[in-house]
This record gives structure tokens, sequence and C-alpha cells, in this order.
């Protein structure tokens, strides 16, 4: 049984004509004839009662039949619909990672807030996670988006490109001498003790350091943490201080003062990772959105 049965069947039981019924479908009246009696020895019943050459009305197998064909016409038609919407990306769901530092900048709440207006049919995931751990997600298939910490190279499997540039600052302790500065340079902070990430975190708050060090320069390492919450409550008692990108001066502590870093060597970048073999409509309507945001702000 192939939907043009349920179609033709459909056209008779509403038309009640043979005749009438197959003007109204563009074939001809004995070909409609033949696929309802076609229809009718596949299912072993009697759908139509013969009035006529081309009148006929419905037998209550024929009544019931018509329920149900018209019901799997109309699930038929949404299934075909829902398809070309999610070929066209207007429907699906989209698994997003992403670093503290992408919503303090207000990237992820603008993009997500633009991108559901056009797209209501997209569902989006989110999941704060650091760097690392994203592209390991995205080459899982557990997310399909990740907003990182910029890095020198991508994974094999993985792709990307800059959408944000910050500058860093420094947290300080705010009992230290150095919080009554307005800004701080490289050169002053060369001897202090410092906070930073994880050895697990290279391409995150380690990465931080070289933005007041160069190249073989060795700075005072006294505590690691996990997280930039772990970070900061180290920095508030008094541990050392620590390198952040601008936007996490958005986390308030009490103990901690943030301070510009004058002439640091680098800036913060926030990119965008995704699969280089990225086929889903949706993933790729929200990375041409990024895209052109991008572009706009450059």
């Amino acid at each position: 049984m192939e939907l043009r049965h349920l179609r033709y069947f459909v056209a008779v039981a509403e038309k009640l004509h043979f005749s009438r019924a197959a003007e109204h479908l563009n074939i001809s009246t004995p070909t409609l004839s033949h696929q309802i009696q076609a229809l009718e020895t596949m299912l072993g019943a009697q759908l139509l009662s013969r009035k006529t050459k081309s009148a006929v009305s419905l037998t209550q197998t024929g009544k019931r039949f018509l329920e149900e064909a018209r019901a799997t016409l109309r699930q038929a038609e949404n299934a075909e619909l829902v398809g070309k919407r999610a070929a066209r990306g207007d429907i699906g769901s989209i698994a997003i990672g992403y670093i503290l530092s992408a919503s303090c900048i207000g990237l992820l709440p603008e993009l997500i807030e633009a991108f559901q207006k056009e797209n209501p049919g997209v569902s989006l995931q989110l999941s704060r996670m650091e760097t690392f751990p994203q592209m390991k997600a995205i080459i899982e298939g557990v997310l399909d988006i990740a907003f990182i910490r910029a890095p020198q190279r991508y994974p094999a499997e993985l792709t990307g490109f800059v959408v944000d540039r910050h500058p860093y600052c420094v947290a300080i302790p705010a009992r230290h001498h150095l919080a009554k500065r307005k800004q701080i340079s490289p050169a002053v902070l060369a001897q202090e003790a410092f906070v930073s990430g994880s050895l697990e975190m290279e391409v995150g708050f380690w990465g931080n350091l070289s933005a007041i060090s160069t190249p073989g320069q060795s700075l005072h390492i006294v505590e690691r943490a996990p997280d930039i919450f772990s970070l900061l409550t180290l920095v508030a008692a008094g541990v050392g201080l620590g390198i952040i990108s601008a936007p996490m001066q958005n986390v308030a502590i009490p103990g901690v003062v943030y301070r510009r870093i004058s002439g640091a060597f680098q800036e913060a970048e926030i990119a965008v990772a995704y699969r280089k073999s990225e086929s889903a409509p949706a993933v790729k309507s929200f990375i041409q959105r990024l895209r052109a945001r991008t572009r706009a702000h450059n």
C-alpha cells in the first residue's frame, strides 16, 4: 500500500463519484477505478458500494478506513514539512558549550536571543565547560558548538574562528599594596606571587599569564585553581594575584579588586569551535549568524 492509494480513496470518499474524483486528481477514471480495486484487494475488504457506473457510497468498513486514511495523510504531510524545515535549519537542536567570559561579555545571550527570534523551532542546550573539555565533547558528539579560549591550533577534527577580543586585568587582594593603583604594568607584576589555573587548563588561565610575561620569563606561581571562582577566592584570601580577562570583572568576590594592565603583551580571545564535517542545517545556520556578527563588529 502506498500513500497514493490513500489519496485516491479519500478523493473518491469525499466526492462519492469516480469521475469527479478522477478530475480532481487529474488522472483518468479507469486508472482511479483500478487503483481503488487494488486497494480493496490489498485490504481484503470492500470500501465502496457502487450505486451507478460512477456514483458510490461508503461501506461501514470504508467509513472507518477513511478516518485512518485521512490521519495517515496528515501525518505524512507533517513529516514532509518537518523534513523540509529541518533541511533548512528551521527546526532541530543545538548543544552549545561555553566558558564563563563568553556569557559575561554578553556575547552568548545576544546570539541566543537573536537566533531564537528567527528560529523558534530550534532548541538550544547550554553547558558551561572549560576549553579542553568542550573540544573533547564536540569530537565525541556531545556538543555541537563551543565558545572557548582561542587555541594556538585546533584538533584535526575541529575548526573555528575568533569571535571576540578583550584586554586582561589583574585581580588583587583588597589589602594588597598594588590595590591603590589605577593601572599596573607587567614590569610591576614581575616579582609578585600568582594564583594560576590548573595544568589541565593550558588554554585558559595558564595562558593568561603570558599577557604579563615574555617568552622564557618565569613567574612565581604559588597556587593553582580549577576554575575562576576558586581562583578569585584564593586571591581574596591573599594567596596571590590573578590575571583574568576583563569580562570576568563582572564576577564580584568580596575582598578582590580589579585593575587594568597597561602594556599587556596580548589580549584575551574567545573563539567558536565546531566540527569540520558539520552537516546539521541548524548548526550551520547558527555558525553563519555568528560569522556575520563577527564581520560586523570587526
